[in-house]
C-alpha cells in the first residue's frame, strides 16, 4: 500500500469536512492561512515561541487576528461575529490553519474563546450581550475598550492530589461590591501553566 504522499488540499478538504458549499468559511480559512503565513511566521521567526514572557510583539498576533476576522468568527451575528450556528468547526478551522506554522500562536488566539464558552453556553442575554459583544474588536470610529478572555490550566503536583488519589479545589467568591464584578478566590492543589 503506498502511503500519503503529501496533504490533502483545499478542494479535498472541504469536500472531507463538509463545507465545500460555505464560501464564508472558505473565506475564513484564507484569513487564517495569511495570519499564519504572516505575522505568525514573522513572529517565530524572530524567536518569539523561545520565551515565555508576554511581549509587544505577542500583543501584536492578537491585533492580526483581530483585523482577520478570526476573533469574531466566535461570536454570533447578534453580537459582532458573521458566522450563524455552531462553532465548532469554525474554531477547528481556525486552529488548523495557524498550528500549521505555531501551535502556540494558535493556542493563544484561542484562549479569548474558551474564556467565553461559558458564557457563550449557559450566559443570560445580558451577559452574552456585555461580554461577547465586548469581546469583538471595535469598529472603525467605535471608542470603546475591547475585552480579551483569559483561560489558565493547571497541573497536578507530583505525588499530591493525583498520586494520592485525591485533586481538589474550592471557588468562592472573596468579594462582591455592589455594581461591580464579584472577585474569585480559587484554591486549588496545583501549578498553573
Amino acid at each position: 500500500m503506498d502511503t500519503l504522499q503529501t496533504l490533502p488540499g483545499d478542494d479535498v478538504r472541504q469536500i472531507l469536512w463538509r463545507f465545500s458549499q460555505r464560501y464564508d468559511l472558505q473565506m475564513l480559512v484564507q484569513s487564517a492561512r495569511q495570519v499564519a503565513r504572516g505575522p505568525v511566521a514573522r513572529a517565530v521567526a524572530s524567536g518569539l515561541r523561545n520565551t515565555h514572557e508576554w511581549t509587544p510583539e505577542k500583543a501584536e498576533l492578537l491585533k492580526a487576528f483581530d483585523e482577520a476576522g478570526l476573533t469574531a468568527a466566535f461570536m454570533e451575528p447578534e453580537h459582532g461575529g458573521y458566522i450563524e450556528g455552531p462553532k465548532n468547526l469554525v474554531q477547528a478551522l481556525i486552529s488548523f490553519e495557524i498550528a500549521w506554522v505555531d501551535a502556540g500562536a494558535s493556542t493563544g488566539g484561542m484562549a479569548g474563546n474558551l474564556a467565553l464558552s461559558p458564557i457563550h453556553e449557559k450566559g443570560t442575554p445580558e451577559q452574552k450581550a456585555k461580554y461577547m459583544a465586548g469581546a469583538v474588536p471595535p469598529l472603525p470610529g467605535e471608542d470603546r475598550k475591547q475585552y480579551r478572555g483569559a483561560f489558565a490550566l493547571t497541573e497536578p503536583i507530583p505525588y499530591v492530589g493525583v498520586g494520592t488519589g485525591m485533586l481538589n479545589g474550592k471557588v468562592s467568591v472573596a468579594e462582591w461590591e455592589e455594581g461591580k464584578e464579584p472577585i474569585l478566590q480559587v484554591d486549588k492543589r496545583g501549578r498553573f501553566i
